[in-house]
């Protein structure tokens, strides 16, 4: 009997603990190495192993599929990093709410029983956008800087394809996604999405070289809005005559004895001033050249003599060097034991090249 009792203990407590008590999902499909932190601790991601809230799930060379309890299913590419803020379910009323933030990379979502039942408690975020969902699939791809490309994609099954509408807005606007292969790109979180643009894609292509090379559809109507913005400008809006200049006392606020001319600068460096400026001038001309540059990832660059040539090296434990024009669009990836890193010249483009050196 006592053995009995104990027996019952022991089945209760597995059944109650933290582990089962916490689990929001699983995960359900992965291809390689990848891993869970969980309470400033790294584990091991294999197949069922469970999914907590509060969990940041990272890919390498890696994809993988997250299940979660109201059937959202969510698929993290390579290379990509996904944060699960809040999840809770009712599975008897079918209710709950799910909160989670793309923060790198490149992640597809499928809505489940929640996004269905209560669309207003299901917040999709990646660093600048916010996505409200309406029951339906959609991709977030994001780089080092937080810019975001959200895509409305359609859902099907054996019965056929629907599509449904997403949200995307930040503290700039928003923007309503709701025909299949719509597309927004949204820069930062001051700056307004773009305008909806249907991308001509295959699905498999929807990955982190969207990140490299954006579709030509985006890049074009990002460019139309930011132009729009500018020429938006009316000079004769402005009522000259709202301020008048002689209503004011220009003396009322004057005391004489408030300035003290000793607290005058009189020794600014002029030369530091030009410095300064022609820094800034040649910061601009990389940024345009060399765009999102990084040199503490190890990037160096020098030019040819007439600067029509740049030669773009990254030095780990050895040394990788590339040589292209500087009207050149390119991508360059270099793989050094394992540790990749991209570097666009200009524009980027389908011209890709690639190194890998290894021991």
């Amino acid at each position: 009997m006592l053995r009995l009792q104990q027996l019952v203990i022991l089945i209760l407590f597995l059944f109650l603990s933290p582990t089962s008590i916490a689990s929001v999902g699983k995960v359900t499909k992965q291809t390689g190495p990848a891993e869970i932190q969980r309470n400033k601790k790294s584990l091991e991601s294999k197949l069922e192993v469970p999914i907590e809230m509060n969990d940041t799930f990272i890919t390498a060379r890696s994809k993988a599929e997250l299940t979660f309890e109201d059937a959202t299913k969510v698929n993290v590419t390579e290379q990509s990093k996904l944060v699960i803020d809040d999840f809770v379910y009712d599975n008897k009323k079918g209710a709950g709410k799910l909160a989670m933030r793309v923060a790198l990379g490149t992640v597809r979502y499928a809505s489940g029983q929640i996004a269905k039942t209560n669309p207003q408690n299901v917040g999709i975020k990646t660093p600048t956008a916010t996505i409200a969902v309406r029951g339906t699939d959609f991709s977030m791809t994001v780089d080092e800087l937080g810019r975001s490309l959200v895509m409305l994609l359609p859902s099907c099954d054996n019965k056929g394809c629907v599509t449904g509408v997403i949200q995307v807005s930040n503290d700039a606007g928003s923007v309503t996604l709701d025909v299949a292969y719509q597309a927004t790109l949204v820069s930062s979180i001051d700056s307004m999405p773009s305008q909806p643009t249907i991308v001509n894609i295959d699905q498999s292509n929807i990955n982190n070289l969207l990140i490299i090379s954006p579709p030509k559809e985006i890049e074009k109507e990002d460019t139309k809005t930011a132009v729009k913005n500018v020429l938006d400008y009316n000079a004769l809006d402005v009522d000259l005559l709202k301020y008048v200049d002689l209503d004011k006392n220009a003396l009322e606020d004057y005391k004489e004895l408030d300035i003290d001319l000793l607290a005058s600068n009189f020794l600014f460096n002029f030369l530091d001033m030009v410095g300064n400026q022609l820094n800034v001038d040649v910061l601009s001309t990389e940024s345009r050249l060399l765009p999102n540059f990084n040199p503490a990832a190890g990037w160096t660059y020098f030019y040819n003599d007439d600067k029509t040539k740049i030669n773009l090296c990254q030095r780990t434990a050895h040394t990788a060097c590339i040589r292209a024009s500087v009207d050149e669009d390119k991508t360059i990836n270099i793989d050094q034991l394992g540790i990749e890193l991209t570097q666009m010249i200009n524009r980027g483009g389908k011209s890709i090249i690639s190194i890998q050196q290894s021991n």
